[in-house]
């Protein structure tokens, strides 16, 4: 799509660690820089290490990284700080949009005195707890409070995540946004569901936060009186060795790891059920990807992202978080019954329309917009101003 007639063209920097893995917030990085590049604005990434994306870049994107490969963050922050900033008086983009907001602690100070403002995009829940040293916790809790403070606006997945970032920060001056991550591909219109599936779908990075050992324990509930089920785990990451030693332990015979896949729409067609054993999410995009094929969903309840898009027994199961026994019940309660599985399809596949990419991209734009012709950002006076 081309520039809106007689709106001026933005310009746009995402800065995000790197687009050399894959994770959900770089692919929705891509997404909407994309969309926004389509649409005529001038858009870069800048990454604080790697050369090249994981994801598909518009051919209109600039890729430019700080540095060739990864780092520490403690001891390239000063450099990494000056080197953005140099970028910035360089090319001087109306906003800098920080995916992850732990980003932030490097983007305010490299823009600080810049006509460049700054936007905080966070990709997690607010109470996420990362299993990571307490020092990278508490990285995490100071970026929050600077972006909520003097970033001009904090954009993040859901409605629950808004009501979490102002009771946790009620000194908040930043404008906060509440913007869903896109479809990454437009939906078809007809519901492709076929009820007699027998695949329990399961997609994501193989870590901790993602909760396949709890999906695993479910499993082995259930597996023996499903013969002919199969639960197939797509991912590929830290966890794949002990994932695997667990189903082998358990003596699991009908669980399958595919590791990362190209066609991920071939397997969410060829699924009945998809469950999402997340212990916490932000808004998952393999979750509204399951929706689009019309997928009814089993679910944990944590946290934000779930219950953003699924209405229990409407277009899938919540279940309490952490709770397998739950998990598997819920499982074997669709499993045992086609026609609930494609009730709660129908609907599933209605609700998907809520997250088009272009409806998306336009909040986006429209939001981006309002912030350059918006009043300046507050002053940064708590991180110290890099030299340029």
């Amino acid at each position: 799509m081309s520039t809106v007639p007689n709106k001026t063209p933005l310009r746009l920097t995402f800065f995000l660690y790197t687009l050399e893995t894959v994770g959900g917030a770089e692919r929705a990085t891509t997404l909407v820089a994309n969309g926004l590049a389509e649409r005529g604005h001038e858009v870069s990434i800048v990454t604080t290490w790697g050369q090249s994306s994981r994801f598909p870049l518009h051919p209109g994107i600039r890729l430019h990284a700080l540095k060739a490969t990864a780092g520490s963050f403690k001891r390239d922050y000063v450099r990494d700080v000056r080197k953005l900033r140099i970028y910035l008086r360089e090319h001087q983009p109306d906003l800098l949009i920080g995916s992850e907001v732990s980003s932030m602690l490097l983007a305010l100070p490299a823009a600080a005195g810049l006509a460049t403002c700054c936007v905080g995009w966070e990709h997690f829940n607010f109470n996420t707890i990362f299993n990571r040293p307490r020092g990278h916790l508490n990285r995490w809790r100071l970026a929050r409070r600077l972006a909520a403070r003097f970033a001009r606006a904090v954009v993040v997945l859901t409605r629950r995540d808004a009501e979490l970032w102002r009771a946790g920060l009620p000194d908040l001056r930043a404008h906060l946004e509440v913007i869903p991550n896109p479809l990454p591909f437009p939906q078809v219109p007809v519901n492709p569901y076929v009820p007699d599936r027998k695949v329990v779908l399961a997609v994501g990075r193989l870590t901790e936060q993602k909760g396949f050992d709890l999906l695993l324990e479910a499993w082995a509930q259930i597996e023996a009186d499903f013969p002919d089920w199969t639960l197939r785990i797509v991912g590929d990451g830290e966890e794949a060795a002990p994932l695997q030693a667990q189903a082998l332990h358990a003596g699991l015979d009908q669980v399958e790891f595919v590791g990362k896949v190209q066609d991920m729409p071939a397997q969410y067609a060829a699924a009945g059920v998809y469950c999402l054993s997340s212990r916490y999410e932000g808004l998952s995009l393999v979750l509204l990807e399951s929706l689009a094929f019309g997928l009814p969903v089993v679910a944990f309840d944590c946290q934000t992202g779930p219950r953003e898009v699924i209405e229990h027994d409407v277009n899938g199961l919540l279940v309490p978080p952490g709770n397998t026994a739950a998990l598997a019940e819920a499982l074997r309660q669709l499993m045992l019954d086609p026609a609930r599985r494609m009730r709660l399809s129908e609907r599933s596949h209605a609700l998907a329309g809520r997250f088009s990419a272009e409806d998306i991209i336009t909040k986006w734009e429209d939001l981006l917009g309002q912030l350059r012709r918006g009043a300046a950002r507050p002053e940064l006076a708590l991180v110290p101003r890099a030299n340029s």
